[in-house]
């Protein structure tokens, strides 16, 4: 009986994301899962580029095989954090089950949600469901089997280029699941709270997965749920200014303070070599501004709210949470024989102390 299965809202922010539709609406329609067990949100980040025209147009296309569908205009680019905390907070007031981002640039495959649900039923300690990501442009290559947290706060898809055959189908628990495609339990958003709109995009389902560690949720990959994701390695110069930024803010926010004191050293001596690559790079500018907004009162205002947001549910020591982090860098992105032969060993090492040092 469809009544049986739990209510599941799908939301997908769009911005630029035309050229996407096609297989976004083909993927809903060919779900398994019960239309009326399910609403379909579409949140217009991008008034006027022409996604919500063609949202429209592949919704009467495939009318009778969707489930009802809201769209919502905030008039506004809200960044990934916004669009989908719109959804996310009604979706929590109106009492349903489970929320499930997913990219505008990704499709679902036909038992996807079916088998995300069904690994978040069977363990009430799940708190995030990702589904196995596969490149829509080759669905045979992973592009994450759940995403890694270095200790020094970057996050990395796990399984990047890995064949899809070679990945087990058993349940395995992962640092935190990639927003391209993501089951969340309501009733435990409810608790740690949402994505981080300071953040804007980057990072934001990084510092979800860290805070629903902490507060002693499991994010955990559904291998069997399968979503093509139209993935592309962005070099965009513009983009590191929120990625530093977004780094520094989510480890001075997750860490206690004497393991940021304990950290203290590496994270400077890091910001260091990250400006000098930025220099090589030709992304210095965007460096200097992401450390620059560290020195901003409204940032030390944000830090302090966050910390005692974290603080509120925080049930987890530190020294566990490290034990789910990695001290390596292995992005084929960022694959390199200075990587392989000095960073990484040097950094498995620092890690090793540190690890050896906290013990709250």
């Amino acid at each position: 009986m469809t009544g049986d299965r739990p209510h599941v809202d799908v939301i997908v922010v769009l911005w630029k994301s035309a050229p996407y539709l096609e297989a976004l609406f083909e993927g809903l329609a060919g779900l398994d899962y019960p239309t009326d067990r399910m609403t379909l949100h579409l949140v217009d980040n991008g008034p006027g580029d022409g996604s919500l025209v063609e949202a429209r147009r592949q919704m009467e296309r495939l009318a009778g095989r969707l489930p009802e569908t809201v769209i919502r205009e905030p008039g506004s680019n809200l960044g990934f954090s916004g669009g989908n905390n719109l959804v996310l907070r009604e979706s929590i007031v109106s009492g349903h089950d489970y929320a499930y981002c997913l990219n505008a640039d990704a499709s679902f495959e036909p038992g996807a949600l079916r088998e995300a649900v069904d690994v978040a039923e069977a363990d009430t300690g799940v708190g995030a469901v990702q589904s196995l990501l596969v490149l829509q442009q080759d669905p045979d290559e992973v592009n994450s089997e759940g995403n890694a947290i270095h200790f020094l706060g970057f996050g990395y898809c796990a399984g990047y280029h890995r064949k899809r055959s070679d990945v087990p189908e058993t349940v395995k628990g992962i640092a935190y699941a990639s927003g391209a495609g993501v089951l969340f339990r309501n009733a435990v958003l409810k608790d740690v709270g949402l994505f981080d709109e300071t953040l804007f995009m980057y990072h934001e389902d990084l510092d979800l997965g860290w805070r629903l560690m902490i507060a002693g949720y499991r994010n955990v990959l559904a291998p069997r749920s399968v979503v093509r994701h139209r993935y592309d390695f962005s070099r965009s110069i513009s983009k590191w200014f929120f990625m530093e930024r977004n780094r520094l803010l989510v480890v001075l926010k997750n860490y206690r303070l004497p393991t940021l004191l304990v950290l203290a050293p590496q994270l400077v001596a890091l910001d260091i070599i990250l400006f000098l690559f930025g220099v090589l790079g030709g992304w210095w500018k965007q460096k200097l501004r992401a450390t620059a907004w560290l020195f901003r009162p409204s940032t030390w205002a944000y830090l302090r709210r966050g910390r005692k947001d974290v603080a509120r549910i925080r049930r987890v020591p530190d020294r566990m949470i490290l034990g789910l982090m990695t001290p390596l860098i292995s992005y084929q992105e960022f694959e390199s024989p200075f990587m392989r032969a000095v960073a990484n060993p040097l950094m498995r090492l620092s890690f090793a102390l540190v690890k050896l040092i906290v013990r709250w």
